[in-house]
């Protein structure tokens, strides 16, 4: 497939992808956020860089089948000005840290969307990995900046009165698998052949046709116990026999820093506490993909 082809394809499921997100958002927001007008086109990162300076919110992840494939979704500094307004009835100079709070439902929204979106789609449970949020200046994700081109959408959002841009990056792996066409050259592929004309037999031609494993399905109920650290540090037994009612122990970690989310002692995610009512929770804002939670369990 050449590259109009998939600016084609990609445009032909855009409407689909960015209604579900439409509803996503409506359902975190305190008004209803439509996305809408969507259009595909081919750009380079160079043209990206010169055109987007500044800083924005950044939204990166990837999704869990193709982890090391990073997309972007970017949003402009005087949208998510105007979007905080409508979450907070305040208006904002600038975007800090509490602008930044306010605004991470409505991003985590978006990539839920575009999850749910792709996933019905493909019939298929799609899972953002490795997400991040941060506001800063525009840079591409590793895998976009090396590509000689990108796939990039664009959107017209309208919640209230705001009205702004948001663009979705991606490279063109990620292209064919949110179309679907990733699969299709898998089924079109064919098998090389275990036999050859010298071993006596026909060579056995065909199409590969995947295996779908449902063994899995088993331990979807199997119970998983997730905590959260905080910080450690290491004492001497005299230290730990020296303590009691009042003692405190300094962890290595200073105070606000992100704290590790554990399922079953390894490492899967980062968040903030928060409290919920008289309870403490975790909000995620950032979930390691597959490679990065290999890499820290083999240095533990």
């Amino acid at each position: 497939m050449n590259q109009m082809q998939l600016l084609q394809q990609i445009s032909e499921v855009l409407p689909d992808i960015w209604l579900t997100v439409s509803d996503t958002v409506s359902n975190s927001s305190p008004s209803p956020a439509n996305f809408e007008s969507s259009i595909a086109m081919s750009a380079t990162p160079q043209d990206l860089t010169a055109e987007l300076g500044g800083n924005m919110l950044m939204i990166e992840f990837s999704m869990v089948a193709h982890p090391e494939s990073m997309q972007t979704v970017v949003i402009r500094t005087e949208t998510i000005l105007e979007i905080a307004k409508v979450a907070t009835g305040v208006a904002w100079d600038e975007v800090d840290e509490n602008v930044q709070t306010e605004v991470r439902p409505f991003a985590e929204a978006i990539v839920q969307g575009i999850c749910v979106a792709v996933g019905g789609n493909l019939h298929e449970t799609v899972v953002a990995a490795g997400m991040s949020i941060r506001y800063r200046d525009f840079q591409l994700p590793e895998n976009l900046a090396n590509s000689p081109s990108i796939i990039r959408t664009q959107v017209a959002l309208t919640i209230q009165q705001v009205s702004g841009v948001v663009l979705w990056l991606m490279d063109e792996e990620t292209a064919l698998y949110i179309t679907g066409k990733e699969v299709e050259q898998e089924f079109s592929a064919p098998v090389i052949p275990s036999m050859t004309e010298s071993d006596g037999q026909r060579p056995q031609l065909g199409v590969s046709r995947p295996e779908f494993d449902t063994s899995m399905e088993v331990l979807l109920d199997v119970p998983l116990e997730i905590s959260v650290e905080l910080g450690r540090m290491k004492m001497m037994v005299r230290e730990v026999l020296d303590l009691g009612t009042g003692s405190i122990i300094e962890v290595d970690k200073a105070a606000g820093e992100p704290v590790d989310v554990m399922v079953n002692g390894r490492l899967v995610a980062k968040g903030e506490v928060v409290v919920i009512e008289d309870n403490f929770g975790v909000r995620i804002t950032e979930i390691l993909n597959p490679a990065e939670r290999f890499r820290l369990d083999a240095a533990a």
